[in-house]
């Protein structure tokens, strides 16, 4: 049976408050047609969690599905279960007892709940070592309970992750090779103009090309240059847009709005314990606004 007949991809991608990522979309809801669990991957700030949020919201018919969001101090307890002490009871006969618990997962699977792990790769990959089974033959075991559970019939699972980010860890290529990686880079610069239009239509043409050629030349010196550890979002790109807006109806000038929006912005993307990329992109701001 398929999940995703082809209305339902056109429904997906019209409805969806994330624009320029249709393939990207397209590739994600054939592969999960087929089964396989996907894992949308790339820079920080991009819509992967909320291109997850959409899908699984209309795969679950609405917001019944699970969700985590995964962080350092996760183990498999919280994905799979584990025992879990009564140490807090005040009865001293039961505090000296365990009763099982059941990880995310495993809860997903018992009430055929779909399921979003987000930002995977902020949990170490021991998290994870009770999965590898359920995602290569669709079984789950679980030896202390002597049960075996099976994964259910158009089971959705979406991860999203920020490879190679700070506090992300690496993963090993076992569990890397059991999804299906769908990469949501940054969109184009049409598509982004016609995002901070919709945001701020009064916003003056001059200022959108400028907020449009600094995320660009960030871009560019994150991926050519290496002088920045990322590009600008469209995230950041919007929020540019938007204190451009507000700053100009409150009396600033179009220059000095734009230098603001685009300093603040140049913190979040630069290393901010580096002295030569805070400076890149400040002097980047500047450059541009020397135009204006």
């Amino acid at each position: 049976m398929v999940l995703f007949k082809r209305d339902d991809i056109i429904k997906i991608i019209e409805t969806c408050q994330i624009k320029g990522q249709d393939e990207a979309i397209i590739r994600a809801l054939m592969y999960l047609n087929l089964g396989y669990p996907i894992m949308l991957y790339g820079p920080p700030g991009n819509g992967k969690t909320t291109i997850a949020e959409h899908i699984l919201r209309y795969a679950s018919r609405g917001d019944d599905y699970y969700r985590m969001e995964a962080t350092e101090g996760m183990t498999e307890y919280h994905t799979i279960g584990g025992f879990h002490p009564l140490s807090m009871s005040g009865n001293a006969e039961l505090s000296r007892q365990f009763i099982y618990k059941d990880g995310i997962v495993t809860r997903a699977l018992q009430e055929n709940k779909n399921l979003l792990i987000d930002e995977f790769t902020r949990a170490p990959a021991t998290a994870y070592s009770g999965l590898f089974m359920l995602l290569s033959t669709g079984v789950l075991h679980l030896e202390y309970r002597e049960l075996t559970l099976q994964r259910p019939k158009d089971w959705v699972l979406v991860v999203t992750a920020n490879l190679g980010d700070e506090g992300t860890f690496k993963m090993s290529a076992a569990l890397k090779r059991r999804f299906i990686p769908i990469f949501i880079g940054y969109t184009s610069r049409f598509t982004e103009e016609k995002i901070i239009k919709s945001y701020t239509p009064g916003l003056q043409p001059v200022l959108i090309n400028a907020i449009l050629d600094f995320a660009e030349e960030t871009r560019r010196l994150w991926q050519e240059e290496k002088s920045l550890p990322q590009g600008l979002s469209t995230d950041g790109v919007i929020k540019m847009a938007r204190y451009c807006d507000i700053s100009i109806e409150e009396g600033l000038d179009a220059k000095t709005a734009f230098i603001d929006s685009a300093m603040h912005q140049g913190v979040i993307i630069a290393d901010e314990t580096d002295y030569v990329s805070l400076q890149t992109v400040n002097e980047l701001a500047l450059k541009i606004a020397s135009r204006l």
